[in-house]
């Protein structure tokens, strides 16, 4: 009734071919199922035989659903006879030939191969981890000093350092331009804000003055239509203010942190901020890990999975600008760019995350890892207990979708611990008794770099990476 071929390793193409005794048979199933819908004058409903609904409606009247019918037993057999196929989206169904009751058509399954892992643990996988400096603290104390400065009005002319409250109107060739306009605007003289030597043309000037401020915007600016342009920005001072930084004091600690004293000001600043770097060198060392091991495993992927994570990943962007009360296409324009350019430079980010997801699941098979009962209960306990609900009662409201994500996180927590510990982390900055490669940025090639003592981490984690069915 079937034979399997496959045109490449993407593909499967089920052949269907049917004989006159089976055909007719697929067709009588489907009239026994449906014949209930059928109403026709001098029948009772659901009596109605075969032949009187076939001439009344056409003889095709049951072909579509006999052909999806046939389609669908070959599907599942095919599945059943190899477990490893694992098909992707729906499959797509085309009649090649019916005559005088024998029928040919064509299954066709998209399907991702099987992930052929490589080595995935014992690994040795350089990442660039962020270290904790104590400047850290101090620039944080820096930031609230900033945030809190003190504004008051001056007398007299504008010098660096001071704030002036401006407001201007930017034109090129004498036509004004998107973002060039403002009013009310506070400019720190001296804090590089604004592009070429602008704030430079604010020194000196009192409230009342109308300045024209002559610049060109950078070559490389992020909007092609101004970018290496000259322009004309006409400002009006509206005051000059002096800046007062308030001192780093046990009261400044008290009215920004409600804390009493600098000293347990600057130890909350200081483990935050290692916290943060936990946090950030765990997502760093995972991203390397399986970055490693994708690159040591053979992944296929049929263009439709790599399709659907690019749209995963520009509804997240979208999503996440939404919250910044900007539109994709706003940011686009404002970056001098185009929705379609923004695809272009995610989709290797889709493909890389498309393929981690399949060498998680294969390792999760490779390993027997799995969720039992009770790690299930443990977890969804926790959610009971902020929902103020008992486990059971809990179980019975929860959606069981939310149950199956549930149940993805702890198995990726699983595997993901698993890579953490039995790999090895080695900072890639960690380089000063060999020849770096870790580009031109790295911290190593700078003058002021100190030598830092070696670290070769191993990271436990449990950073939820994905979902995998379960």
């Amino acid at each position: 009734m079937y034979t399997v071929k496959k045109p490449n390793n993407t593909t499967i193409e089920i052949k269907i071919a049917t004989t006159k005794a089976e055909w007719d048979e697929a067709v009588k199933r489907v009239y026994e199922r449906t014949k209930g819908k059928y109403a026709i004058q001098g029948f009772r409903k659901g009596h109605v035989p075969q032949k009187v609904i076939e001439k009344t409606y056409g003889e095709g009247v049951f072909f579509e659903d006999a052909f999806a019918d046939l389609a669908e037993e070959a599907y599942h057999k095919v599945l059943v006879e190899d477990s490893s196929i694992r098909p992707y989206g729906e499959p797509s169904l085309k009649l090649d030939k019916f005559v005088e009751g024998k029928l040919e058509g064509t299954l066709t399954l998209m399907v991702i191969p099987p992930v052929k892992l490589g080595k995935y643990t014992g690994l040795e996988v350089k990442a660039h981890l962020n270290e904790f400096d104590e400047s850290m603290v101090e620039h944080e104390l820096r930031h609230a000093q900033e945030e809190n400065v003190k504004l008051t009005d001056k007398k007299g002319v504008s010098a660096k350092g001071d704030v002036v409250t401006i407001d201007f109107k930017g034109s090129v060739d004498g036509v004004a331009f998107d973002g060039g306009t403002a009013t009310d605007y506070d400019l720190h003289l001296g804090s590089k804000t604004f592009i070429d030597n602008f704030e430079d043309q604010l020194v000196g000037k009192k409230a009342g003055d109308k300045v024209d401020v002559h610049v060109t915007f950078p070559d490389n600016y992020n909007a092609p239509n101004l970018a290496g342009k000259k322009a004309l920005f006409e400002c009006t001072v509206k005051a000059v203010k002096t800046r007062k930084l308030p001192a780093i004091d046990d009261a400044l600690a008290k009215e920004v942190a409600d804390i009493n004293t600098v000293e347990e000001w600057k130890k909350d600043i200081r483990e935050a901020i290692i916290k943060d770097i936990e946090r950030r060198n765990k997502n760093i060392s995972e991203d390397a890990i399986l970055d490693a091991i994708v690159q040591n495993s053979v992944v296929e992927l049929p263009e439709a999975v790599i399709a659907q994570q690019l749209e995963d990943v520009m509804q997240d962007l979208s999503y996440r600008l939404s919250y910044q009360g900007i539109s994709l296409e706003d940011y686009a324009k404002y970056s001098g760019t185009t929705v379609q350019q923004i695809r272009d430079e995610h989709r290797k980010d889709a493909e890389r995350i498309a393929k981690m997801r399949q060498v998680l699941e294969a390792i999760v098979r490779a390993e027997k890892l799995d969720v039992t009962d009770k790690e299930l209960d443990a977890k969804l306990g926790e959610f009971a207990k902020i929902a103020n609900k008992s486990l059971q009662e809990y179980k019975k409201t929860i959606d069981p979708q939310r149950i199956d994500y549930i149940y993805s996180d702890i198995l990726m927590s699983k595997v993901m611990k698993l890579l953490t510990t039995k790999n090895t982390i080695v900072n890639k900055c960690d380089c000063h008794d060999h020849e770096c490669d870790c580009g031109d940025d790295c911290d190593c090639k700078k003058e002021t770099k100190k030598t830092a003592a070696k670290t070769t981490k191993k990271v436990a984690t449990t950073k939820k990476t994905t979902k995998t069915s379960k």
